[in-house]
């Protein structure tokens, strides 16, 4: 059993991150891929994740794994004086893929969890200087600049096609924080009937930790209510410091957990 790397990108992967395994016959056995992320403002204790992608027969894995663990630790050099943590996604009810990874040093701390969150009373107080407005999606241009913000801020899983299924939702609204006429944060959320589900909500970098996440979400609550919305739920990452901080201002639940995330600090 060999490691091979294709000879050019795959789905946009540079083919150094792209791996195969493949038998003395020359049959893939396993697949693998590494991805390289720097997200401040999602984990701003470990600005560095990788997450990887290993499929493949039992007899592939733990040859894809230590490959991949060695590109990761070789890709940890680009910023080497950021924390970096390498980690991949696994079904709860997985067992046997939980004690793989466990077995190779890997925690299981992290998960994508579904919270509820307590819709607070009152519109909520909008800070000094600062106003809110619906964004405007009317045109491809608008949708496609909303996007790129969203991306700016580290928030990549809304392309056109998810931002127009929202559209169609009863409940759909992206709402925008501004201050002395600038865009300074945005928040969406869409739903149906008397459930609504926080989508998306970013603050600019430079107005962060000043209160406009809960202000701008308290807002949108508030709207959301008033449109006969009685449950607002949300899907958090559990090791996000930032996220944990603004949904404690709105008495979440854990519901359940999506994913686990098993994952291991490089520095």
């Amino acid at each position: 059993m060999t490691i091979v790397h294709p000879s050019e990108p795959v789905n946009g992967l540079n083919p150094e991150d792209v791996f195969y395994a493949v038998d003395d016959l020359g049959t893939q056995a396993g697949y693998g891929y590494l991805l390289y992320q720097l997200q401040p403002g999602l984990y701003p204790d470990c600005p560095v994740n990788m997450y990887f992608s290993l499929e493949g027969d039992p007899s592939a894995r733990y040859l894809l794994f230590g490959a991949l663990v060695a590109r990761a630790r070789l890709l940890q050099n680009v910023n080497p004086q950021l924390r970096a943590r390498l980690y991949t996604s696994l079904n709860p009810n997985d067992m046997l893929l939980r004690d793989f990874y466990v077995h190779n040093g890997f925690d299981c701390d992290e998960t994508d969890e579904v919270v509820q969150l307590t819709i607070p009373y009152g519109d909520g107080r909008i800070p000094m200087s600062c106003t809110v407005a619906p964004t405007p999606l009317n045109t491809w241009d608008e949708q496609s600049n909303l996007i790129y913000r969203l991306q700016m801020n580290e928030i990549t899983f809304i392309d056109q096609s998810y931002l127009n299924m929202l559209q169609h939702m009863p409940h759909f609204m992206t709402l925008g924080l501004y201050r002395n006429a600038g865009l300074i944060g945005e928040v969406i959320m869409a739903g149906q009937g008397s459930d609504c589900e926080l989508v998306a909500i970013y603050i600019e970098p430079s107005s962060r930790q000043q209160g406009m996440g809960t202000a701008l979400l308290h807002r949108m609550m508030a709207i959301m209510a008033a449109e006969g919305v009685t449950r607002v739920t949300a899907r958090i990452m559990s090791r996000s410091i930032p996220q944990q901080r603004l949904m404690a201002h709105f008495g979440p639940s854990v519901l359940g957990v999506n994913m686990i995330f098993p994952g291991m600090y490089l520095s």
